[in-house]
């Protein structure tokens, strides 16, 4: 008895002709092979057609791995979504922020927000593995992302009163990929062009380097970014810009650092008439250890929850299916009533 492609989804008849319903192939996440070899059920040798022997099934398990963009169709189908790019430099913090988002919901540290559920809990897990003490870690660590494609990650948050509840794809993707997009106008468009279909953008400005010899050069990194990103229609006058300083522990107590001059001003006077707004926000979502200070782990991450809940700010409906699925569907849209 040989094993047989088989798929999850109502409708999928990938078992007989070989092909995903969403054209997938490998990468579907409800795909599973079934040791099922011709039929789900075998009429026994010498025995009336009547009397069959059924074949043991394989049982699916939840696999709560990272999506590509392509996979991400299989959440969109079935919520509606915000769809939230974090950009940012080398070494930024940008999976970092979200393995202390995860971190923080699994410790009850958001006061007034619930964790209500994740399809890639694995991939927040993986994430936050270096930070925990069965690692085998002597600091809190976290693995730097390596691919220079999108990896997606879905969160459910929901108030605390559970009068609201929204699903969340939060975007991990490296810095040497930035750099490349930074760069390269044809590496922009076609590493970064789905920026363009996302709800909430991100960009975080590495405090470490603000703080030390590298402030101008992180700062002229940043706004080459931004720049390039306008001239390649990644951002447009529709764009929401969001601006993360992060590792503020190392810049509260700095006396020779001003935020509103170095960063604020600066970034400001050049695109703030080309994007629609420029929000800035201070964050640590791991301070270091050996860094004094009194500011505590996720400093400045409910700010960002509460914005992310509060301020639905859609730029663009999260339509991915004409580019990666051979069916037409258009039910699948993020609509104001289902919010």
């Amino acid at each position: 008895m040989s094993e047989v492609k088989a798929c999850s989804q109502v409708g999928c008849d990938i078992r007989n002709d070989g092909k995903c319903l969403e054209g997938l192939d490998q990468e579907c996440p409800h795909f599973y092979w079934d040791d099922n070899a011709d039929d789900d059920e075998e009429i026994a040798e010498n025995e009336s057609p009547s009397v069959v022997k059924k074949s043991s099934t394989k049982i699916e398990v939840f696999k709560g791995a990272e999506l590509s963009l392509r996979e991400m169709l299989s959440v969109t189908q079935r919520y509606p979504c915000d769809f939230v790019t974090i950009l940012g430099d080398l070494d930024c913090g940008k999976t970092t922020l979200l393995a202390t988002i995860f971190d923080l919901f699994q410790i009850g540290q958001f006061k007034k927000h619930l964790f209500a559920g994740s399809l890639t809990q694995k991939a927040f897990e993986v994430r936050s593995h270096l930070s925990r003490m069965s690692s085998g870690s002597i600091k809190a660590d976290t693995e730097r992302t390596k691919t220079l494609d999108f990896r997606i990650l879905h969160i459910a948050i929901s108030n605390f009163d559970l009068s609201l509840k929204k699903h969340f794809l939060l975007s991990d993707i490296s810095g040497e990929t930035i750099q490349l997009a930074r760069s390269s106008g044809s590496a922009m468009k076609e590493h970064l062009g789905v920026v363009k279909l996302a709800n909430h953008i991100i960009y975080i400005i590495d405090g470490e380097k603000l703080a030390g010899s590298e402030k101008t050069a992180a700062l002229h990194d940043a706004q080459l970014f931004i720049q390039s990103a306008l001239d390649n229609k990644i951002f447009n006058s529709e764009t929401v810009l969001n601006v993360l300083i992060s590792k503020w522990d190392l810049l509260e107590n700095l006396a020779t650092f001003n935020l509103e001059e170095l960063v604020v001003n600066k970034i400001n006077r050049r695109f703030s008439a080309k994007l629609k707004a420029i929000n800035y926000k201070r964050i640590a979502s791991r301070p270091h250890d050996e860094n004094v200070t009194a500011v505590d782990m996720g400093f400045g991450l409910q700010d960002l929850i509460e914005d992310l809940m509060n301020f639905p700010l859609l730029q663009k409906r999260l339509t991915l299916q004409s580019e990666v699925s051979e069916r037409f569907i258009n039910n699948y849209k993020v609509n104001e009533n289902e919010r």
